[in-house]
């Protein structure tokens, strides 16, 4: 379906110095996966502002991705001023083989079908021209047949290198990814490998960094019912930085979600437990003496995602440690906050932080001076912390809808 909107129903002023037309409405897209400036070419005529407050509707746009391993996309028209309570949500399904002018195509369709339902509701369609087609000669109750039934499988691989006089490097990665995501269960079998290699000259003396790392993961998740969830869990891990040669584990949890897992999409309130071992063989003896050791272990998490019209909140706290030794534990918190304060003002804050005093893996003997420098080994510490904040100011008209892609670089 498409339709558009006539000239005149924005760019008439009303006398009263706002540039727009009685019963004309503001709509305020919030969508970091939308192409703004292909959605004000399209829709020429449609009055987007940069203020949510100044907004008659906040369109705020989500996704998460699906199980054939593209995105499901949530637009959620939330109403505002006088169309307070009257929400609208579409749906949009994208597959991994989509192509990006496909996806805001989709996009912008379901964005159009919002905006002339606000419009009908306003009574402004004698300002609406509507064309409705069909794609294609699709038939209704057409059976649709997945000869993978559902399976998804890719592989990844690629490599980097550069070269100096005095100096060489290069690393290669692959990847295999297994998956199969329903209603009922989620599977993923997911491995890993990479190779990396630096090399420095210094009077004639070789340098070499070596890292290699390879993973392994899978796991088996059920949903119980709309809130509870199950999950049984595998791995295999080998990483040189870590002193680690050999490392299998497997784990089993439960979670639960003080909001309907449907909801998802704009929040997620909940508590997950684990509990497994690994069975680890280390490269060097650590400092414990070992060269390898069971080690049994549980963890929880609290975890809160909220993604609303005012901004965004993300908290996930995490408690893990060993049964042999309490004290050998972990704690880990990630948040980031983005808040609109003001209708002008906004800020945005990230942060990782953790308390660390598992180190089990460490290797015996002093790091050297190469090890240091070049980052060849995990050294001991108690926490490891990094975030950022900033401000974000903005001000000046807001119905500018012009779309000027002339030297798009100084942008």
């Amino acid at each position: 379906m498409t339709f558009t909107l006539l000239s005149q129903s924005v760019f008439e002023g009303n006398g009263q110095g706002t540039g727009q037309k009685p019963g004309t409405l503001n709509f305020f897209l919030d969508c970091e996966e939308c192409d703004f400036n292909y959605v004000r070419q399209e829709l020429p005529f449609i009055s987007f502002v940069r203020d949510p407050q100044l907004a008659d509707i906040h369109v705020l746009v989500t996704d998460s991705k699906t199980g054939g391993g593209g995105h499901k996309y949530f637009l959620n028209f939330i109403g505002l001023k006088d169309f307070k309570g009257t929400n609208l949500e579409y749906n949009v399904i994208t597959s991994q083989t989509d192509t990006e002018d496909y996806i805001r195509k989709e996009l912008l369709k379901s964005l159009k079908t919002g905006i002339l339902q606000y419009y009908a509701k306003n009574g402004s369609l004698d300002d609406v021209k509507i064309d409705i087609n069909e794609n294609g000669n699709k038939k209704a109750g057409l059976q649709l047949i997945d000869p993978w039934n559902k399976w998804v499988f890719r592989f990844e691989t690629g490599g980097e290198f550069q070269k100096e006089e005095s100096q060489n490097a290069y690393s290669i990665t692959s990847e295999i990814r297994i998956e199969k995501i329903t209603e009922e269960w989620k599977t993923r079998i997911e491995a890993e490998s990479e190779i990396n290699r630096e090399n420095y000259y210094d009077d004639d003396q070789l340098i070499s960094d070596n890292q290699d790392s390879r993973n392994l993961t899978a796991y088996l998740i059920k949903s119980i019912n709309t809130k509870w969830s199950t999950g049984f869990f595998g791995s295999y891990e080998s990483q040189t930085y870590l002193n680690i040669k050999h490392d299998y584990g497997t784990s089993a949890g439960i979670e639960y979600n003080f909001f309907p897992w449907a909801e998802s999409n704009r929040r997620i309130f909940s508590i997950r437990y684990n509990a497994g071992f690994n069975f680890i063989n280390y490269t060097e003896q650590t400092i414990y003496e070992k060269m390898k050791e069971t080690l049994l272990s549980e963890s929880m998490l609290v975890n809160l995602i909220l993604i609303q019209p005012w901004g965004e909140i993300s908290v996930g706290l995490e408690g893990r440690h060993y049964f042999h030794d309490f004290s050998k534990s972990r704690l880990t918190l990630e948040s980031y906050f983005s808040l609109r304060l003001t209708k002008n003002f906004s800020v945005f804050c990230e942060l990782q932080s953790e308390v660390i005093h598992d180190q089990l893996y460490l290797p015996t003997g002093d790091a050297s001076r190469e090890d240091i420098l070049l980052k060849r080994r995990k050294l001991a510490t108690t926490y490891e912390i990094n975030g950022s904040l900033g401000l974000r100011f903005t001000f000046g008209s807001i119905y500018n809808n012009i779309v000027n892609e002339r030297y798009k670089s100084y942008d």
